[in-house]
């Protein structure tokens, strides 16, 4: 049984996605060619970077 409650998990997937974030950082860093890959790679850090705030943004607002 879960014993997390929302706000909780909530905390997790923020720390998930920072984690992500450094990982995404370090491989745009070492992306090799062809630039598709450096550009894919962005792309997933950019999408990466806007859940990030919008869950920061839930824990900021959140009630209770």
């Amino acid at each position: 049984m879960d014993t997390k409650n929302a706000k909780q998990h909530v905390a997790d997937v923020t720390n998930h996605l920072s984690n992500a974030r450094k990982c995404l950082n370090n491989a745009l860093r070492n992306s090799e060619k062809p630039p598709e890959n450096k550009q894919q790679i962005q792309d997933t850090l950019n999408a990466v970077e806007k859940a990030l705030q919008s869950a920061t943004a839930t824990l900021t607002n959140y009630k209770g």
